[in-house]
């Protein structure tokens, strides 16, 4: 019979595989999105997402020295995916429309995946910290994103 601590364990290692794999897919997503965008400092907001995405791969790596983070930036772009395939049905025609789709979608996924890696049993309180913070920082880009998109096309905030 396995013990609870090895099954704790394997279900923490893969829930922080899906997690690196989606930080991984986000990294590369927001890279290539950034180049096509001509407004300046939304460029610049998309690729602090994407730069911050691959930092957090690093703490992660720093935090679970036995996670190999390698593997798991391997998968498939499977949830990237998902998300483009989401941003198409649900983008609206206003201007902008696909870049408030883009990171609504984003915000649910990070929201989940973090939420599944911080109802494990983290071997230590600062890992639980780092994860809360990044899971906060992540979601402040986000919104960012989202306002200077708005900024952008003279939108109101308040229909993000």
């Amino acid at each position: 019979m396995q013990n609870i601590t090895d099954t704790l364990t394997r279900a923490l290692q893969n829930k922080l595989q899906n997690l690196v794999s989606f930080l991984t897919q986000v990294t590369r997503g927001f890279d290539t999105i950034a180049e096509e965008i001509d407004h300046a400092s939304l460029r610049s907001a998309m690729r602090a997402i994407a730069v911050e995405s691959k930092q957090y791969v690093k703490e992660i790596s720093t935090q679970f020295p036995d996670f190999d983070s390698t593997a798991a930036s391997q998968h498939t772009d499977s949830i990237w995916k998902q998300i483009e395939g989401n941003v198409s049905e649900q983008a609206s025609l206003e201007k902008g429309g696909e870049i408030v789709a883009l990171c609504n979608n984003c915000e649910v996924f990070f929201n989940k995946l973090y939420a599944e890696v911080l109802q494990e049993n983290l071997p230590a309180k600062n890992c639980k910290d780092i994860i809360s913070y990044q899971l906060y920082a992540i979601n402040c880009a986000l919104m960012k994103v989202k306002l200077l998109n708005a900024v952008r096309f003279n939108q109101e905030v308040g229909s993000l």
